[in-house]
């Protein structure tokens, strides 16, 4: 899981030793996805949730960043959202047809 901020108009990841930099200004569309996680311990069942953000550049390129809850992914997202006001948020099919091009 990589470290996520919002700060000075910028995406900032920190992924081990490089860091990922992307203008807030130059997304057009970000949105949630939710994967359901199963797996069988030897002290039992663990089930959870993994929650990944998606945004999408000016340019097509597309960025995945992910995290151990929901939670985290939306607070993310707000951020992105209170940044950049003009951006496309959620996973519609309106959404879909417009970027798709950009995927």
């Amino acid at each position: 899981m990589a470290k996520v901020t919002v700060a000075e108009g910028k995406l900032i990841c920190r992924k081990f030793l490089s860091v990922c930099e992307i203008f807030v200004k130059d997304l057009v569309w970000a949105y949630l996805q939710r994967e359901e996680v199963s797996a069988k311990m030897c002290c039992g069942n663990f089930h959870g949730e993994i929650g990944r953000v998606i945004v999408v550049e000016r340019d097509g390129k597309r960025e995945i960043f992910q995290f151990e809850s929901m939670q985290e992914a939306r607070e993310l997202l707000e951020k992105l959202q209170e940044a950049n006001p003009d951006m496309a948020v959620g996973y519609t099919e309106a959404n879909r047809k417009r970027f798709e091009r950009e995927i």
